[in-house]
């Protein structure tokens, strides 16, 4: 697969001498553009060249440019309400005619292993039911655009890829998350979606993250200091060229997958980020939550979109062996990440296979993930958005109140016991908290533990949950400080 994507990413490779003409990746036939927005195009040329674009949804849709000394042109272009086929013909030295062009939503997908999951069973691929499920996506309006898997030292102008419809025969190769999600949106909201995926399986969150904000972070050093060198080391001239495939640098290093993947997309029009990642971050949890909002701040910045929804999930149950914690330590950072606007979670505890990283249910996580974005983005006040997502822990005398958010109608339990509840006093000492529910919230004590000084929920790698809300939709794990009891009013 990698020397597939490095031949591709060396056809699209600019050289010494820039090509007569060239597009950037994405805009292709099939492709899907983000409605009613100012949707830039863009390429490379002959310098002093001038470029036209027009499309064929109004007569005054067209804009024109001139290739500048450095042999790049950049056009804007107001896209319409969601519809389509269009016809979009883009004219330099020579004519590109991109043919069966919808106008809809468009989300970038990425991470690791459970976002690059494919419908059809293989390697990285299979989900329930799939038979079923391949053989009724009918869904021309769905498009995906799968972004090959190969690393690169320096950011790229080029990629690899093809826009896809989705139909029985294309939909076994989509990322299964991203197309689930997108089946949910495209029935709600009767719209076209486009899917960006880019995601490669087993790696951290360091590689998807720009060299200039990996560098702000100590864990990240070495592997920079890694792709540094290896750039270094090639001859000028492939250095000029930023050569993307070299079998010296592993796609778990820092800044490579984002420099190949996501950087030639940039700033394609779009609507927001799906994110699945974080098990292989485990050993860098408390770090990791600032890691993500530094890596969605640039992503945001990158694709001039300062305010897009960035939805992520939450990793789901598995036995991590020799687990102590990280796992749990991981989940509650993820669920920090929730303090920065527009973002939401989805959550995985009922959904996963304690003995299977990869679990096969993927029609939820998708599902979860469309939930926020219906009720956040697109206003569907009807729509729950979330399971419960806790917002204080206080102590009340001898027990301590757990209240929560995303309430979705009330607090019920799949269990006649709440289990997974758990006290943490100032040793470290962890008990094993009973638990009752209160109207909307949840008490907990343990007479063993009278000064707890933490409350948890879901900390173990494998915890089953039994709290959800109405629409049963799980409660996120957590780990909070318990603060003192509130002051009575007078």
């Amino acid at each position: 697969m990698i020397a597939a994507a490095a031949t591709l990413l060396t056809l699209f490779m600019p050289q010494a001498t820039p090509p007569a003409f060239e597009l950037a990746p994405l805009f292709q036939s099939h492709m899907v553009l983000q409605r009613s927005t100012q949707a830039p195009f863009w390429g490379r040329g002959a310098p002093g060249a001038t470029v036209v674009v027009e499309a064929s949804w109004a007569e005054d849709a067209r804009a024109s440019a001139v290739v500048d000394a450095r042999g790049e042109w950049r056009v804007v272009l107001a896209t319409p309400q969601a519809g389509g086929p269009h016809r979009i013909t883009v004219r330099g030295d020579v004519e590109r005619v991109l043919e069966d062009v919808l106008v809809g939503e468009v989300w970038l997908c990425s991470g690791q292993s459970n976002m690059e999951w494919a419908l059809a069973p293989g390697p990285l691929g299979g989900v329930l039911d799939w038979q079923k499920e391949i053989a009724r996506a009918d869904h021309p309006r769905i498009r995906h655009f799968d972004t090959p898997n190969t690393v690169a030292h320096s950011e790229q102008r080029a990629c690899g890829g093809t826009w896809e419809p989705c139909t029985p025969a294309s939909v076994g190769r989509f990322s299964a998350v991203a197309y689930f999600f997108a089946r949910e949106i495209e029935r709600e909201l009767d719209v076209p979606v486009g899917l960006i995926h880019s995601s490669w399986s087993g790696t951290p969150i360091q590689s998807w993250m720009p060299a200039d904000v990996a560098r702000r972070f100590e864990p990240c050093a070495p592997s920079l200091a890694q792709v540094e060198r290896a750039r270094a080391e090639l001859p000028e001239l492939t250095r000029e060229q930023q050569l993307g495939y070299d079998p010296r640098l592993p796609p778990v290093a820092a800044s490579v997958l984002f420099n190949a993947m996501v950087a030639p997309h940039a700033p394609y029009a779009l609507r927001g980020f799906l994110w699945y990642q974080g098990e292989a971050d485990r050993a860098l949890a408390p770090l990791y939550d600032t890691l993500q909002i530094a890596l969605m701040e640039a992503w945001r910045a990158r694709f001039a979109v300062p305010n897009a929804p960035f939805y992520f999930v939450q990793i789901a149950p598995f036995l991590y062996e020799g687990d102590r914690g990280e796992t749990g330590a991981l989940r509650e950072a993820q669920r920090r990440v929730l303090r920065t606007p527009n973002t939401g979670m989805a959550v995985t505890l009922d959904v996963g296979d304690p003995q299977d990283i990869h679990p096969r249910n993927k029609q939820d996580v998708g599902k979860r993930l469309a939930r926020w974005a219906l009720n956040r983005t697109y206003g569907r006040a009807d729509v729950v958005a979330s399971g419960p997502l806790v917002r204080e822990v206080v102590r009340e005398g001898a027990k301590v109140r757990v209240s929560f958010d995303e309430l979705g109608g009330g607090l019920i339990s799949s269990a006649d016991h709440l289990e997974g509840f758990e006290l943490v006093d100032a040793s470290g000492a962890v008990f094993k908290a009973r638990a009752e529910l209160d109207g909307e919230s949840v008490l907990l004590w343990r007479p063993e533990c009278p000064e707890p000084v933490f409350a948890q929920y879901g900390y173990g790698a494998a915890m089953q949950p039994v709290l959800f809300n109405k629409a049963w939709l799980p409660a996120a794990a957590f780990r909070l400080p318990v603060a003192p009891a509130k002051a009575q009013a007078k």
